[in-house]
């Protein structure tokens, strides 16, 4: 978290999911590609699972970026990429929660219905921005990029989403577990 107190946007996570049964990640790709608003030396990680049906067509997308992009494929350390991060674009499930706890920046995607909830709650908390449904995807990821590429914009981000999660949750439901057994 004390790395996110000097934001600079050089590492972008992007991870829909494993599988990413929709293609989103050829999307973001294709929509990042049309604005290009990221930094030059900015690095871009692509996270994929080893069964998703568009992983040939990720890899040529990726090949083809205006910035260095790499697809990794059954990421073993996710907490690692997160935190080498300066902003992820993912999905707006249970990795969501996972970004929060390492306070990174996030531009949500909802790919289902059972993600709306989340994403809105996340997003009124200033804990990450939302990809409308109803907008262009260049358009809505351009206003989204072009409202983070503020260091103060991701800073407060950050802060608002180390907020929400501090990742010791489990301590603390086992540590109640122990007390009622006791």
């Amino acid at each position: 978290l004390s790395r996110r107190l000097a934001p600079q946007l050089k590492g972008v996570l992007i991870s829909m999911g494993g599988v990413d049964s929709s293609n989103a990640t050829s999307r973001i790709l294709r929509a990042l590609k049309d604005c290009p608003l990221l930094p030059g030396d900015c690095c871009i990680t692509v996270v994929v699972g080893q069964h998703a049906p568009w992983l040939q067509e990720i890899r040529e997308l990726a090949a083809k970026m205006l910035w260095a992009t790499q697809v990794r494929v059954n990421v073993g350390d996710m907490a690692a990429l997160l935190a080498d991060s300066d902003l992820a674009i993912g999905a707006a499930g249970g990795s969501a929660w996972e970004r929060c706890c390492l306070g990174v920046p996030t531009v949500l995607m909802v790919l289902s219905e059972n993600q709306r909830a989340g994403a809105s709650a996340l997003v009124r908390h200033g804990a990450a921005v939302c990809l409308g449904a109803d907008e262009p995807l260049v358009s809505a990821l351009r206003s989204a990029l072009t409202r983070l590429s503020d260091p103060e914009a991701l800073r407060r981000m950050s802060r608002a989403a180390s907020h929400i999660s501090d990742g010791e949750g489990v301590k603390r439901v086992m540590g109640r577990m122990v007390e009622q057994n006791g």
